[in-house]
């Protein structure tokens, strides 16, 4: 149950990365930033932490990505991506995080599973959507639906 769990966020992960490889984007200073998406970054980040913001827009639908260097608990720098809804809303927040920050029991899966792996970066991810699951016509649908509009139907 929990693979299926790592293995659901992982295939979101990839979607919405494929998803934004399709989509026009720009950079964008900070003070363009609608003023929800400037208080969400704040939220979570310092401005001189910054490094890149791009604005994203794909078939209509707009959302910002934020890159930036972050110091943690005075460990080395570690890169954040973070993207944002233009109504503000957090869509995505990843972050780098050493391999050793993993559970001993999620580091003896991955060992087990892929026997002499050395890992060379981890990254934790959080994705925000809505699971949505009805019926048209006795016909039962079932989609993801993202902050920024964007539908992922699923089978």
């Amino acid at each position: 149950m929990q693979n299926r769990h790592y293995f659901a966020v992982a295939l979101a992960a990839l979607y919405y990365s494929a998803a934004c490889l399709a989509a026009e984007s720009s950079p964008i200073p900070f003070e363009q930033l609608p003023e929800p998406v400037q208080k969400t970054v704040l939220e979570i980040l310092d401005r001189p932490q910054i490094s890149k913001i791009s604005r994203i827009s794909d078939n209509n639908l707009l959302r910002f990505e934020i890159e930036a260097d972050k110091t943690e608990n005075n460990q080395e720098l570690m890169t954040w991506d973070i993207v944002v809804a233009a109504s503000g809303k957090l869509m995505k927040l990843s972050k780098e995080v050493p391999y050793f920050a993993l559970s001993y029991p999620q580091m003896q899966t991955i060992e087990a599973r892929y026997p002499g792996i050395k890992v060379t970066e981890t990254e934790s991810v959080d994705l925000h959507f809505y699971n949505v699951i009805g019926e048209i016509n006795g016909r039962p649908v079932k989609f993801k639906f993202y902050e920024d509009g964007f539908i992922e139907e699923q089978p």
